[in-house]
């Protein structure tokens, strides 16, 4: 018989041990070798709220060879997060999977490092810049929806991703690249991107098997690689050599090569600038495209949202041009965008790798593991969000917001290393949605609602619902 002297000793003073740290759950269904594969494919991103009211706000999940700890409560992502940031970093599986794509880009890279990076770019994202950028961004909306124009005319069907995609390569293009891209390169990076984003979540698994292993869709990531940076790295040149031409067309580009770092002078390599446009690439261009393929869909099925929308940018906007002065008054537009980024926000997950033993509510984290807050989840957590299927803006209104646990909602992420591109995306949504509901009406073809796929670094669209476009004749 063993004998818990600590125990016993606490006993006898009138004090209760404290308890030993649990182990989470593990989610109960998993097979031999796949663990709950099979059940992510058949349930998609539904998995991931299902999985939290059967095992809680903490279980353990496994995924072929990769395990991980999901965490599911606002709390447990400001411990992770902002608290207790210090703990965890983004080392392992996925991570590695996710630096083949991005190299040493902003949003993988760390330390010191990390921390010169962000103080560099910093200041090209305050609100102030942003605000310089509208007129760009509408240029390049107007330009674009020339291809919108020929549908109402045709009344050729659209699908939302294919309608948004090129809207946002030509926006962030033009944004970032200050329009040093045609069609031709545009076309080729946008089909590269959409594949490799694709292809990334898979390659967490196949980065655990040996390099022999033949993994279907490697040879063809490899190439879409080799095709991205053949793009980028000419971009590159042609702005260096305009900039020492003193011929810089004002683009974020043109600003990171001019750039140097305050403490040290250095300026960035052409392997720096191509991972930091590439990694800003990806934040503008495909998760607003998402998140604004997720709007038009909630949109198309929600017609009292969409009158209240489209009253709101007549009253504000009426026929005129957008600018920033306009931003702060759509605010029901903001918060229609807000709304389908809680529903479906396209990073719906955010890792990290707990660098030393730690403890979340009560269950115990062992150094070296995976710790996945699940965005998907805690955007449906019912302790935060009331009838959470539900689409409703109104959500959003100061009121509500100022009751709400601050971490309920995290489509860009928390802490220190929060999207960099946070308010630039907000405001591409408003002024994307403004332009729309300024010059079109919708009708969807048919009453299908779409489902979203959790197998890929983003929530991609499942079944859309295609949609028709007319011209509107009056505000």
């Amino acid at each position: 018989m063993t004998v818990n002297i600590g125990a016993s000793f606490a006993l006898f003073l009138g004090r209760r041990a404290p308890a030993s740290p649990r182990t989470p759950p593990l989610v109960e269904g998993g097979l031999p070798l796949v663990g709950s594969i099979p059940a992510l494919l058949r349930q998609q991103a539904e998995f991931f709220p299902r999985a939290r009211a059967r095992n809680g706000d903490v279980y353990r999940l496994r995924l072929g060879p990769l395990s991980m700890i999901v965490v599911n409560h606002p709390r447990h992502v400001q411990h992770v997060l902002r608290d207790g940031s210090s703990k965890y970093g983004k080392g392992g599986a996925l991570w590695d999977s996710v630096r083949t794509l991005l190299g040493n880009g902003l949003a993988v890279s760390e330390g010191n490092y990390w921390l010169r990076q962000r103080r560099m770019m910093q200041p090209h994202f305050h609100r102030e810049r942003l605000d310089e950028l509208v007129c760009m961004m509408v240029d390049a909306i107007d330009d674009e929806l020339e291809v919108w124009d020929i549908a109402a005319r045709t009344g050729s069907p659209l699908d939302p991703m294919h309608a948004f995609s090129p809207l946002m390569m030509k926006l962030i293009a033009r944004a970032l690249l200050g329009g040093d891209i045609n069609r031709e390169e545009i076309e080729l990076v946008a089909a590269r991107v959409t594949f490799a984003f694709n292809y990334v979540f898979r390659g967490i698994v196949a980065q655990e098997l040996p390099a022999w292993v033949p993994v279907p869709g490697r040879r063809r990531y490899q190439q879409a690689l080799r095709d991205m940076d053949a793009v980028l790295f000419k971009i590159i040149e042609r702005s260096q050599r305009r900039d020492q031409l003193a011929e810089a067309n004002g683009s974020l580009l043109a600003s990171l090569i001019d750039m140097a770092d305050s403490e040290t002078g250095q300026q960035m390599t052409a392997s720096q600038l191509r991972d930091e446009v590439l990694t800003l690439f990806l934040a503008g261009y495909e998760t607003t495209a998402l998140g604004l393929s997720w709007t038009l869909q909630f949109l198309l099925h929600e017609p009292a949202v969409m009158a209240e929308l489209r009253a709101e940018v007549d009253s504000v906007i009426g026929r005129g041009r957008p600018d920033a002065s306009h931003l702060s008054k759509l605010s029901y537009t903001r918060m229609v965008f807000q709304e389908a980024l809680r529903m479906y926000p396209p990073l719906w997950w955010l890792a990290r790798v707990a660098l030393v033993d730690d403890e979340i509510d009560g269950f115990h984290i062992p150094a070296g593991t995976l710790v996945l807050a699940a965005t998907y989840a805690i955007h449906r957590h019912p302790e935060f969000w009331e009838d959470p299927d539900r689409f409703d803006p109104g959500r959003f209104t100061p009121e509500r917001t100022a009751s709400r646990h601050k971490l309920a909602w995290i489509p860009f992420g928390t802490g220190q290393r929060q999207c960099i591109g946070r308010d630039f995306a907000m405001v591409e949504g408003q002024l994307i949605l403004a332009r729309l509901v300024q010059r079109y009406t919708f009708a969807a073809v048919s009453p299908r609602r779409p489902a979203a796929t959790a197998l890929s670094m983003t929530l991609r669209i499942k079944n859309g619902t295609p949609f028709r476009v007319k011209r509107r004749s009056s505000p």
